[in-house]
């Protein structure tokens, strides 16, 4: 059985020491609490690695953190949003996008954004922190100097950060042919104000050769879309790169917390915040009061350690660690090409030998993250210290021992207290639904006749570790259903199976999971009028949807006849993509793109196929493509021939279908269904045709006269992947070629 949670500690910002927090988790966790990931990507970049990025030694991959992956490994939950703020009255972590996240610990490692002070830098100049956002705009960048056949590259603050960049730009660009002029301004009278003169000798000569030219006491005070300006000084420029001082984000000191004049937030030698002990931070966001240091990537890395055990310690109520930053850390500056400087103190080492020992240490720290393995069959269940459960022995013993009759549902307050703060949709027709107390929902369905009335249930368990996502996803997959019949969804019931868990968990991830769902619902003007909650070892939540239809609307699978077009609206490989990723075996980014199209709705694709005279309609899910269209073609003795060059597949699915790996209906699937394959080269390509989908596609037939004007209509509703990829035949039997 799944240890019960009671605690929650929450890490905002994917840093880099939260990842080793995570990391070090995966190895020795505690018993009864859970530990949470906020990142707006799921990716981190390591900042060390961040010029040789953007000279073109390393890759994206070779940069950057997986932090869905490290923490699908880790078991840590991950929730890919933004934060605007905390609230420190209720614990709670303000989502842009979402409802509030709920903590009990809180640890804050987000990293610093540019200081937007100087007018026009916000709309004009491209801050080099965060680091993730600058790397998708110096991807735009080199796109449009490739394209403008060069351009004048403005570098604003020359710190360590602009000259690395500089120079790694200059590299880049000489790299690929072509040609810019790169200048690089700052408010000191030289480069690197804090270094020895030895180590700015080294990078002067390096810039130099280069031929940067550089603009000394130059403090910007405006940028233009074609100039940076300062007093007395004018720098003409296509591109404007802001290296200067970073800030924490506004939100940080709005919330309440204590923060320096810098609004860096202020902390205890425990790493704690010295006004709100159960909020921790590391990183650039914050400043140690009794030892304050420079902002560098080092020290967040030697904080990573202390921060794990202070966080566990918080949770357990014992003594927390002390954590000294050391006075003196080694830098290491590149130099464009495989070329570096290393500097400690007064002293300094350059040439290609230092930059390779510098890659050494870069590659050995990102092996400890992105070189991940299933972690082994879990150990024996450790017990739960009464801190964090804040019950006896004997009541955990109780709860432990919950019945699975009437008892295995979840409490009556809890229930009570999420419903109440649930958004319902009203519908003229429901007469009693879930804000009401009685046994069973009522509806008045004489005023709506002579539509027909559609019902469909459906229910999975937890795919993704955000239950505001799953919820979302469970309602949109139960909803296809009647999309794919051409009815309109009326209203639903719930049938949620909550894990065990403490009452403050067990009622914070419901709420999070029926708001998910219920915004779903909403958005369809579908309205929730009741359902049924249980308890279990894992969650899962499912949909009884009631829907409406005019009789001759009403698309039913099985009206084919030979020569219909078959249109699939949604690519294919949801199920070996979240194989893979439990098995550590997928790229986030694929991820996020299929979930980007799983979370589209199937409605507005079901009215298109309404208006263009659609014969026939099913939607994509368990049984996978093979099993549906079968479905169609039962009884019929009619076949269909698809184009496999024209099968829409998500992003990495081919790979992890060539890699066998495949969800565990995949036998079931391809047992159910004869397909035969022309060409055994496009096998493992074939394969996806049995896979399973959560939030599949539409399969819709149309004369083929209708079908170009068809996947027109559906692409310019925004759903790209629409393809044409079969024709009903006569002859009977499934065939790909």
């Amino acid at each position: 059985m799944q240890t019960p949670n009671y605690i929650d500690i929450v890490l905002i910002g994917g840093g880099h020491a939260h990842a080793q927090v995570i990391k070090m988790w995966a190895m020795n966790s505690v018993p009864g609490v859970r530990l949470s990931l906020i990142n707006p990507s799921s990716y981190t970049p390591y900042s060390g690695m961040l010029p040789g990025l953007i000279a073109g030694h390393y890759n994206f991959e070779q940069t950057h953190i997986d932090l869905r992956k490290l923490c699908q490994f880790a078991g840590v939950r991950f929730i890919k949003a933004s934060v605007s703020g905390i609230n420190r009255d209720n614990k709670s972590i303000q989502l842009d996008e979402q409802p509030d996240i709920h903590a009990d610990i809180i640890s804050i490692n987000s990293g610093i954004v540019p200081d937007q002070q100087i007018k026009g830098a916000q709309k004009f100049a491209i801050g080099v922190k965060p680091i993730a956002r600058f790397h998708q705009k110096w991807l735009q960048l080199l796109q449009d100097l490739e394209q403008e056949k060069g351009g004048k590259i403005s570098i604003v603050g020359a710190g360590i950060a602009g000259v690395e960049l500089s120079l790694a730009i200059d590299f880049r660009l000489k790299q690929l042919g072509l040609e810019a002029d790169i200048q690089l301004a700052f408010a000191h009278a030289d480069i690197l104000p804090n270094t020895s003169n030895s180590v700015r000798t080294h990078c002067r000569q390096a810039l130099n050769t280069a031929g940067i030219k550089l603009h000394s006491n130059f403090v910007a005070t405006e940028f233009t879309a074609s100039q940076v300006l300062s007093k007395g000084n004018i720098l003409h420029s296509d591109f404007h790169i802001l290296c200067t001082q970073a800030t924490p984000p506004s939100w940080v000191a709005d919330s309440g917390i204590d923060c320096d004049e810098q609004g860096f937030i202020q902390l205890n030698d425990q790493l704690q915040s010295i006004n709100t002990p159960w909020l921790f931070a590391a990183g650039d966001i914050a400043q140690q009061i009794q030892h304050p240091r420079p902002q560098a990537g080092v020290f967040a890395v030697r904080q990573g350690p202390v921060l794990f055990k202070n966080l566990c310690h918080f949770a357990l109520g014992k003594k927390l660690k002390q954590h000294r930053p050391q006075l003196e850390f080694l830098k290491i500056i590149t130099l464009g090409d495989k070329y570096a400087v290393a500097t400690r103190g007064s002293k300094a080492l350059a040439g290609k030998w230092v930059w390779h020992w510098k890659n050494r240490i870069d590659q050995k720290f990102m092996t400890m993250f992105n070189q991940l393995k299933p972690m082994p069959s879990p150990a024996p269940t450790k017990k739960i210290s009464p801190i964090v459960s804040g019950l006896s022995s004997k009541a955990m013993q109780q709860q432990a021992m919950r019945c699975g009759g009437c008892g295995a549902k979840v409490g009556g307050s809890i229930l009570s207290r999420v419903i109440a703060q649930l958004k319902i949709t009203p519908q003229d027709s429901v007469l009693l639904g879930v804000h009401n107390s009685d046994d069973a929902a009522v509806l008045e369905l004489n005023n709506i006749q002579p539509q027909l009335f559609l019902q469909s249930v459906d229910n999975f368990k937890g795919l993704v570790s955000d239950p505001y996502q799953q919820g979302q996803l469970a309602a949109l997959h139960a909803l296809s259903d009647i999309y794919a019949m051409g009815g309109k969804a009326h209203s639903a019931q719930a049938l949620v199976n909550m894990p065990y868990a403490g009452d403050a968990i067990t009622e914070r991830d419901l709420l999070l999971l029926m708001q998910g769902a219920n915004q779903a619902l909403r958005e369809h003007q579908c309205q929730l009028i009741g359902g049924h909650s249980s308890e279990g070892t894992e969650l899962s939540l499912g949909f009884c949807i009631n829907g409406l239809i005019k009789p001759d609307q009403l698309l039913k699978k099985n009206q084919l006849v030979a020569g219909l077009h078959l249109v699939l609206t949604k690519p294919l490989g949801s199920g070996v993509l979240f194989a893979g990723h439990s098995q550590l075996k997928t790229q986030s980014r694929h991820i996020d793109s299929a979930l980007q199209s799983m979370l589209q709705s199937n409605q507005q694709a079901a009215d298109i196929a309404q208006q263009f005279k659609a014969s026939a309609c099913t939607d994509i899910t368990g049984f996978g493509l093979a099993g549906h269209l079968q479905e169609m073609l039962k009884g019929s003795g009619l076949g269909a021939d698809i184009n496999l060059a024209q099968l829409p597949t998500y992003p990495g699915a081919k790979q992890c279908s060539k890699d066998n790996i495949h969800s565990s209906l995949f036998e079931q699937n391809k047992k159910l269904v004869d397909v035969t394959v022309t060409g055994s080269s496009k096998q493992a390509q074939a394969n996806l045709v049995y896979d399973p989908q959560t939030c599949g596609g539409l399969l819709i037939a149309v004369n083929s006269e209708r079908v170009d004007d068809l996947l027109q209509a559906l692409h310019s509703a925004g759903y790209p992947y629409s393809r044409d990829i079969a024709v009903v035949n006569a002859n009977g039997g499934i065939r790909l070629h």
